[in-house]
């Protein structure tokens, strides 16, 4: 469960859009599918903000369970209220959303195509929307990502990048 807390994280930072240099926020709805090397699957689903503004991203995730993801330059918070417990931690391996906007290869129509740490994403867009995002990350999971009722470059609050820590929760260090 720990790693694929930590593919998500991962995955909260691998925004790509079919106009790249022009992607300056994204909010989404997302379905999330994980299959590991067993052909296991988990999907979850949510929404997901992101901005260039700071780095930062929030993916709220809402089936099957509830839990929160922040992001900004490279520090994960993970808030789960089912298990009343609060993960902080710091990746290295978390690249940075605009290196991956600027890396970003057309590979054929609608299909571009970056490597960051020795992981190939797979990006496939519909005219100026993300339709997915597909990759096998260091554990050999295959996550698909699939957005729809996209809003691109809008305005989101900061404020939406704030978290609050109940009292009662734990807080773990990673």
């Amino acid at each position: 469960m720990k790693k694929i807390l930590l593919s998500m994280a991962f995955m909260s930072t691998t925004l790509l859009s079919a106009n790249i240099t022009q992607l300056n926020s994204l909010e989404s709805n997302f379905k999330q599918s994980i299959v590991n090397d067993q052909n296991s699957r988990i999907t979850y689903q949510g929404k997901m903000y992101a901005t260039k503004q700071n780095n930062q991203a929030l993916w709220e995730y809402t089936s099957p369970i509830e839990k929160k993801i922040y992001y900004k330059d490279g520090s994960i918070v993970i808030i789960e209220p089912e298990l009343e417990q609060v993960i902080f931690a710091k990746l290295s391996k978390v690249p940075n959303v605009l290196s991956l906007l600027n890396s970003a290869k057309e590979i054929s129509e609608n299909k571009f195509e970056t490597t960051f740490n020795n992981v190939i994403y797979t990006i496939a867009t519909e005219g100026e929307k993300i339709k997915s995002i597909s990759y096998t990350d260091e554990i050999q999971n295959r996550v698909t990502i699939e957005f729809n009722a996209q809003k691109i470059n809008e305005y989101i609050d900061v404020n939406k990048f704030v978290y609050t820590i109940p009292e009662d929760y734990d807080i773990l260090e990673q």
